[in-house]
């Protein structure tokens, strides 16, 4: 297995795999989608200027934003955040602000996170 195959295993493994999805599988909310991140690769000050691997964690809540959908959103946030803080070698997990984002052609309540590790660099 490569580093990056086995950085992303990790992250499945962390937040069960069962709730997981990948970039273009059909999906259903709420639920949590795992993207290389943008850079994949890269120096990171995080790392002393040392290569990491980026990730992200988005989690996706039902259509549109009402607010069972940010109840659920933050539930998810809270779940992800739990489950990667005590992933050992990667860094905490940083939110960006939830926003109706599309993916597929549908507006999802969503969020992503960004997690980086060194593992397999």
């Amino acid at each position: 297995m490569t580093g990056l195959r086995d950085a992303r295993l990790a992250l499945e493994a962390a937040l069960g795999s069962e709730r997981v999805y990948q970039p273009g599988e059909a999906f259903t909310t709420p639920c949590i989608r795992i993207h290389p991140g943008n850079p994949w690769l890269g120096p990171s000050a995080l790392a002393q200027g040392n290569r990491t691997q980026r990730w992200e964690v988005w989690a996706v809540a039902g259509k549109g934003d009402a607010r069972a959908n940010y109840e659920a959103l933050e539930t998810l946030v809270s779940t992800i955040t739990d489950a990667l803080d005590v992933l050992p070698g990667w860094s905490g997990i940083v939110w960006d602000r939830p926003n109706p984002t599309d993916m597929g052609g549908t507006q999802y309540l969503a969020v992503r996170g960004t997690i980086e590790t060194r593992k397999g660099v």
